[in-house]
């Protein structure tokens, strides 16, 4: 539930949503899920500058896997 904003403009947003149809709310939530990862990207590369493509996909894994399964599919992090 949205906490930072008002109820009247909440209120417009659920609207929106909720005219938005589901092939364009399906569209939205891909669309966030690219965001989210790109700004979890960036930010592994600003606390590692030196990590390669590979090792920041591999943290991305750790993100969204959950570390026990990541390292089953990676051996475990070397960070």
């Amino acid at each position: 539930m949205l906490t930072d904003t008002t109820p009247d403009a909440r209120a417009v947003l659920t609207d929106l949503y909720r005219r938005a149809g589901p092939v364009r709310c399906l569209a939205m939530a891909l669309q966030m899920s690219e965001d989210y990862r790109a700004i979890a990207a960036s930010g592994i590369r600003f606390h590692r500058p030196g990590a390669t493509e590979a090792e920041v996909r591999e943290e991305l894994a750790r993100i969204y896997l959950g570390r026990d399964l990541a390292d089953r599919v990676f051996g475990p992090a070397r960070t």
